[in-house]
């Protein structure tokens, strides 16, 4: 037997003497989802075959491991008719085969790449979710994951929750790292990145999530980076849902920062089947602002699980643009169409040419990120950076080692305000905002909807950063006071750094002037058999050696391509350097 983690299935293969291989539906990181045949009973089913690297004696082996026999005991303990049903757990190769139900349908996440539901059928869905979560939190589980991809929509109108992979069971022994955390980063709870214990609460903050994502097409927090998404979590208000309906305000209400604050699950069910029936939706009872006040000293929430960020580069359930559907998939279930996790994209600064929003064919599993650290110092105001060392580990499985620094971020909330912008009009009837960058001796133009995000960096932490955005377009402008190289070589550098990790990345470098001084325009596209993306860059170094970089990130291939291209061309033709 080879030690492959237990990669060793194929057609035709029969797992615990009874379970017939038939057809691989799913695959990814943490393994490959088959339909077999029941031999004993005659009937489909779903296999999930684990694979898991590196030597079983290894801790994060056993761990990983020990996650799928949870996996396991988590859903079958959930007794609902939209929780996914567990049939048997079979030993193979010294680890867990799960045997669950097969869903014919697809996912939410799948449904949605086609464009966004009305609020009726929108409450439907999350009514079923929501059953399944009350059904886990009456057993002392916490889902911990819920987002379109994790909900299938099977035939008849079903609608099933899946992968309790990284539920939190009451009372279980803890199998991570202390700090470690795991979860799909913009559907996560904000009291969860910021280092406090985790309630019921949290999953109904997802579920409120998953129904913005359902009404509108996009989610909320969705942003172009890691560090602008954990900042939108945790300190931004989430734009109004203008497709909503009658569920506009449970929805706000449901992503309230303050887990107190939330309509508990009742409220919520009450509101979801009022517009799911068409009835009216009955108005929030007095006192039931919020969900109470939730124990949590029993779920010890960064003490769980393998202690993985999964990460991807777009955000399941999110616009045109988003990851597609692609063949091979981290499987969650046993959905004959499959199901791929929601992404978020880690993008760092602190180099001219920052990785890239890092994405994953199949399964990315990213190396465990101190999440009580991290949600910490963002509260306090630090920004972090990465930049990744993608590592083929054969397969569909890639490794991302992060390396972090921080500098100085004050969430745009709470710092002292920079001088008014000044509002300029165009010919065409467009607003643009002249942003006067004093610190980095440059005035940036925005059109007015751009709102600022974050600031990074000083005259001893370099370089000097402030980013802009409008979810699914950012913008940067970047101050280095010393250029650290060559226009040139800062170009080749960015597009090895694009090509890193799915070797498609195509660049385009073009030397230019900027107003006197020598510049490089950079168009480059990466990413183009999962999630279409492109970055525009001009990088201009100064008579006295300084180098700025105006930056502006977008998927390709959607409307939202067209409104980057001609913010980067707009904010180019007014940037000003001193």
């Amino acid at each position: 037997m080879t030690n492959d983690g237990g990669a060793t299935g194929h057609k035709e293969r029969l797992i615990g003497g009874r379970y017939r291989l038939v057809e691989r539906i799913g695959s990814g990181g943490m393994g490959t989802v088959w339909r077999a045949l029941d031999e004993l009973v005659e009937r489909e089913v779903a296999v999930k075959q684990p694979r898991l690297p590196g030597d079983p004696e290894d801790a994060a082996h056993q761990r990983a491991a020990h996650r799928l026999y949870r996996e396991a005991r988590a859903a079958a303990r959930v007794d609902h008719p939209a929780a996914v049903a567990i049939h048997d757990v079979v030993v193979e190769d010294g680890l867990p085969w799960i045997v669950m139900e097969l869903v014919r349908g697809e996912s939410l996440h799948e449904v949605l790449q086609r464009g966004p539901l009305p609020p009726a059928e929108t409450a439907r869905i999350g009514l079923a979710v929501l059953g399944a979560l009350r059904a886990a939190h009456d057993v002392g589980i916490v889902h911990r994951d819920v987002k379109p991809a994790n909900v299938l929509l099977g035939a008849h109108r079903r609608v099933v929750l899946t992968d309790f992979g990284i539920a939190h069971i009451q009372g279980e022994e803890s199998l991570t790292v202390s700090g470690e955390f795991i979860g799909s980063l913009e559907f996560i709870a904000p009291e969860r990145m910021s280092g406090r214990g985790a309630g019921p609460a949290s999953d109904l903050w997802s579920l409120g999530v998953l129904l913005y994502a359902a009404v509108e097409g996009w989610s909320p927090f969705r942003r172009t980076t890691l560090e602008s998404t954990l900042a939108a979590i945790l300190a931004a208000d989430p734009p109004e849902p203008k497709q909503a309906g009658p569920l506009g305000s449970l929805i706000v209400r449901l992503l309230e920062k303050d887990p107190d604050r939330r309509p508990d699950a009742e409220e919520v069910g009450a509101v979801l089947e009022a517009v799911a029936e068409g009835w009216p939706v009955p108005e929030p009872s007095p006192g039931s602002a919020g969900a109470g006040p939730q124990d949590a000293s029993e779920l010890r929430e960064f003490a769980e699980d393998s202690g993985t960020v999964r990460l991807r580069g777009a955000a399941a359930g999110g616009p045109a643009g988003d990851s597609a559907g692609e063949p091979d998939r981290e499987p969650t279930t046993g959905s004959t169409s499959g199901s791929s996790s929601d992404p978020t994209s880690p993008n760092p600064t602190s180099t001219p040419t920052p990785a890239p929003t890092p994405k994953r064919r199949g399964g990315l599993l990213l190396r465990p990120i101190p999440v009580a650290a991290l949600g910490v110092l963002l509260v306090a105001g630090t920004w972090f950076t990465a930049s990744a060392l993608l590592v083929d580990k054969g397969d569909d499985v890639k490794e991302m080692n992060p390396t972090y620094t921080s500098a100085p971020l004050t969430p745009a909330k709470t710092r002292t305000p920079t001088p008014s912008p000044t509002i300029t009009p165009t010919p065409t009837g467009g607003t643009w905002i002249v942003h006067e960058e004093k610190d980095m001796d440059a005035v940036l133009s925005l059109p007015a909807e751009y709102k600022e995000m974050a600031r990074e960096g000083s005259a001893t932490d370099q370089p000097r950063l402030v980013v802009y955005d409008i979810g699914l377009v950012q913008v940067r402008l970047t101050k280095w006071d010393k250029s650290p190289g060559p226009l040139l070589d800062q170009a080749e550098e960015a597009q090895k750094t694009w090509d890193s990790y799915n070797h498609d990345a195509s660049s385009q470098s073009t030397r230019t002037s900027f107003k006197g001084d020598d510049a490089v325009l950079v168009d480059t596209t990466y990413d183009m058999e999962e999630s279409p993306s492109r970055v525009m860059q001009l990088l201009i170094v100064t008579a006295d050696d300084r180098m700025y970089e105006l930056r502006v990130d977008m998927p390709k291939g959607t409307p939202s391509e067209k409104k980057g291209t001609a913010v980067f061309k707009g904010a180019r033709d007014r940037l000003e350097i001193e």
